[in-house]
């Protein structure tokens, strides 16, 4: 080869050895960044399933509760539980959002074109409407325990008051003198028991309103529960009212004295 012919190939070779240097040192970083992405993807995943099967569970809890209870401790209970399994579900709630947005810049290096990419992207959509599911669910369970306990209060505490004074009118009545003979304490004896009469028939009101209650709560709470509050409807109007209604009806009814029938003719004709 002549001098320039020599010179020519040289540079040639030099062009080679620094496009082969180049392309090596691409490959070499392209290697070291599949490397890191694979890590990454790993460590993503690893931290990222098991917080998407607990987000799963609680969506999976929410969607089958246990029933509602119609007493109030059993509800107050059930209140706290839920609660503290929301307090549970929000602290995961933080590293999830981190955890999305750390798998949303993981894809936003993929191409556009890429499946595992595409797959990925439709599993972030699939876990935030999980989480958004999760979220109003709780909070709607929250809201009807609480309108349940508010109700099963209002009634427990009206059955109670009402029995109270139902059995304290029938005592009233149990208590009640025999007839005497003084007419100013016959009447006062019958006005008494008038007056216990009305008092009874103003407790159907609060019996009525017992009953709309009690039907509220029947049909808020779970089926295993509906028995016991029908039951406790029936014993009130089937036991307590003929109760008292049976003891007054067991007063002896009082007449005024008839006046003395006067056997003498002296003081019928208006003698001494």
């Amino acid at each position: 080869l002549s001098l320039q012919e020599g010179g020519t190939v040289r540079q040639r070779y030099m062009d080679a050895e620094r496009r082969y240097q180049a392309i090596k040192e691409e490959v070499k970083g392209r290697a070291t960044d599949l490397d890191e992405a694979v890590s990454q993807s790993s460590q993503f995943h690893d931290k990222m399933d098991p917080l998407l099967e607990t987000l799963e569970g609680a969506v999976q809890r929410l969607r089958q509760p246990p029933p509602v209870a119609a007493e109030v401790e059993k509800i107050r209970e059930q209140l706290a539980e839920h609660r503290a399994q929301g307090l549970e579900l929000d602290k995961l709630l933080p590293s999830f959002s981190a955890l999305c947005a750390r798998g949303e810049e993981l894809i936003s290096r993929a191409a556009n074109d890429d499946p595992a990419s595409q797959q990925q992207k439709l599993c972030f959509f699939s876990s935030e409407n999980k989480q958004d599911r999760c979220l109003l669910r709780a909070e709607e369970r929250e809201g009807k325990l609480n309108d349940v306990l508010d109700l099963a209060g209002k009634f427990w505490a009206d059955v109670v008051a009402l029995l109270t004074t139902l059995r304290d009118t029938q005592d009233i009545v149990k208590d009640l003198e025999d007839p005497g003979v003084d007419p100013s304490l016959i009447k006062q004896q019958i006005e008494a028991a008038e007056a216990i009469k009305a008092e009874t028939d103003g407790l159907r009101e609060e019996l009525e309103f017992v009953r709309t209650l009690g039907a509220d709560l029947i049909f808020a709470c779970g089926e295993t529960e509906k028995p016991e509050v029908k039951k406790t409807i029936d014993e009130v109007k089937t036991e307590a009212f003929p109760e008292v209604k049976n003891s007054l009806e067991a007063l002896p009814e009082v007449d005024p004295p008839a006046r003395p029938v006067c056997l003498s003719d002296e003081c019928c004709l208006g003698g001494p």
